[in-house]
């Protein structure tokens, strides 16, 4: 059995996924220090890890699969999920020359927060597929659910975040019953 460090350096690991890392538990987590924290751990994990690893690891799952559950146990620890919206959203209006900079702003907002209402979980394999580019192995491997549950997982998030926004949008004040914050 080939160990992973065998072509992998710790350094090259590093450099190639300490900001998609940092990034992700920004998102999950919601502060950039503690983000900064718990990427640090991530890779300290990784780090002590490695050496035990096979060579046929799927190295990218394998630390953001690191990266969830050590945001997970730090907001399990501070008992108060806050899920903070996607940074700057990466994308801008089709036409910026034409587009009212106040309604984009408040597109925006409304993004942001009914990506704050939806629940955990599906929050999160909406960020891997579309943020991070997953496929549904690798977000069965990052998340612990069976692939075939993904599909699911997917679905129920798109619907869970057209109807958050649906809501915010036609002003209704308060969030569904069974929202997560």
């Amino acid at each position: 059995m080939a160990e992973v460090e065998n072509t992998w350096s710790f350094e090259r690991i590093y450099d190639e996924f300490k900001t998609p890392i940092y990034n992700f538990i920004y998102h999950l987590v919601g502060n950039r220090e503690q983000a900064d924290d718990l990427t640090q751990d991530t890779f300290l994990k990784a780090f002590r890890a490695l050496p035990k690893m096979d060579a046929s690891l799927k190295l990218s799952a394998w630390l953001y699969r690191i990266a969830t559950n050590t945001a997970y146990d730090a907001l399990r620890r501070r008992k108060l999920i806050v899920w903070m919206p996607w940074q700057e959203l990466d994308h801008e209006p089709a036409d910026l020359e034409s587009a009212d900079p106040q309604e984009t702003i408040e597109t925006t907002e409304l993004v942001r927060q009914a990506l704050r209402l939806m629940p955990p979980t599906y929050r999160a394999a909406l960020l891997l597929y579309t943020q991070q580019g997953f496929t549904y192995a690798e977000i069965s491997q990052t998340l612990g659910i069976a692939e075939s549950g993904v599909k699911m997982y997917l679905s129920r998030a798109r619907h869970s975040f057209r109807e958050h926004y649906r809501d915010l949008d036609s002003g209704q004040p308060n969030p569904p019953k069974g929202t997560s914050r």
